[in-house]
């Protein structure tokens, strides 16, 4: 039997999921490190960019929801272009005083995910098969982290050595190519002539619990995957100072999480993922209480580790988990689009209770209590993973 093929769309969606990586680096991570250099108080201006870019993400899954549903989800997705340029050319003109809008920045940057998401994943729910769910999240994940092998230096090192708005021009190109692209994705031919019915979804999802589990999966995700990035990029740089070794360590962990996500991805059996599951659960638990106990570059670097292999390990059973259930009965044809903005609004739950504690604890705590937060967002995470494995059989068999 021949292992199943990707076709060209999926191909090329899995370079769009490779270019938009890049772009998060840079809008994430490295911005997030140049907020804190530019901030009185980093965790609180952190919390704040996030909390605006999920709010404006979630706001934007339902505003785009009818649009996204009834006409070509192909030209929904090049829109999303348009925000993140005026995002990179409102870096440019602001320079150092980039920490003074992190609320209208964030918005920005939330818009834009909105735009880029609920197509793509519609398009890639659309567009799999349930052969090649696995090996496309697998390799989309690889071809992600890849992308952060050679991106994090170069990055670090325009940080240090000229001025952070220099990378935003070249971002502005990979935008440029991104729009070239797009014309070659075949349009999407799912479109309904039925507006969105949210109370529709609700009612189907009363009627499957299994839906209720993913949706409480998603968001333990939202809280633990979506805030533990933000953690790890605060550390680097609290710890190591400079943008320069935030981009080496980046760089070494984005090629371990790339290499593990391929392997999972094209050689991980169904019948395999409870042992996998210990196996990561039992890692994490470990390098958790050794960074929690003993806060040094050594330990950190060990639990950074266990992030880049074991949580993405746990993190892609649950991605294949979600784009499977949309393809099953439980989802009807006509609802696909809701459960899509139904599940980010779960992501959005997790997220804003996440950041919501970070900002608390960069108001009344610090770093003191910093690693002490990283016990629940590590068990979120776990949680997740657990309940993604228990639902696996049963979503196989829809």
């Amino acid at each position: 039997m021949h292992a199943p093929r990707l076709t060209r769309d999926l191909k090329l969606m899995i370079t769009f999921s490779g270019l938009r990586n890049v772009a998060d680096l840079f809008l994430g991570t490295f911005l997030i490190s140049f907020i804190m250099q530019l901030s009185e108080n980093e965790l609180v201006a952190t919390s704040t960019y996030k909390l605006c870019e999920y709010a404006a993400t979630c706001a934007g899954f339902f505003l785009f929801a009818n649009w996204c549903k009834r006409y070509n989800k192909v030209a929904v997705f090049a829109l999303n272009l348009i925000p993140k340029i005026i995002l990179l050319v409102s870096i440019i003109l602001l320079g150092n005083r980039v920490a003074e809008f992190v609320i209208p920045l964030g918005l920005l940057y939330g818009i834009g995910a909105a735009m880029y998401h609920l197509p793509m994943n519609a398009m890639i729910g659309e567009k799999n098969t349930a052969a090649t769910t696995a090996k496309y999240v697998g390799f989309k994940n690889a071809m992600s982290y890849t992308a952060k092998i050679v991106a994090p230096i170069v990055l670090g090192f325009f940080i240090n050595t000229a001025s952070y708005t220099e990378m935003a021009y070249a971002l502005l190109g990979i935008a440029i190519i991104e729009l070239v692209m797009v014309c070659f994705l075949t349009p999407s031919h799912h479109r309904s002539t039925q507006p969105i019915d949210f109370g529709g979804f609700a009612r189907c999802m009363m009627r499957f619990p299994i839906i209720r589990k993913i949706f409480a999966m998603e968001a333990l995700r939202g809280f633990g995957i979506g805030l533990l990035g933000t953690v790890i990029t605060i550390y680097t740089v609290y710890m190591f100072k400079t943008d320069l070794n935030l981009g080496i360590f980046t760089t070494i962990f984005a090629a371990c999480s790339g290499l593990t996500s391929w392997l999972l991805g094209q050689y991980g059996k169904q019948k395999h993922y409870p042992r996998i599951l210990n196996i990561s659960v039992l890692a994490i638990l470990i390098t958790l209480m050794l960074f929690v106990w003993r806060t040094t570059p050594a330990t950190f670097l060990l639990y950074n580790f266990i992030y880049a292999t074991a949580i993405v390990v746990l993190d892609q059973l649950c991605g294949v988990n979600m784009f499977n259930l949309s393809k099953s009965r439980c989802v009807t044809r006509n609802h696909k689009i809701e459960y899509f903005v139904f599940r980010d609004f779960a992501l959005f739950i997790g997220r804003w209770v996440g950041f919501t504690g970070l900002m608390y604890i960069g108001v009344f705590g610090g770093y003191d209590w910093l690693r002490w937060y990283l016990i629940p967002i590590t068990a979120s995470i776990l949680a997740a993973g657990i309940i993604a494995i228990r639902i696996s059989p049963h979503i196989r068999g829809r």
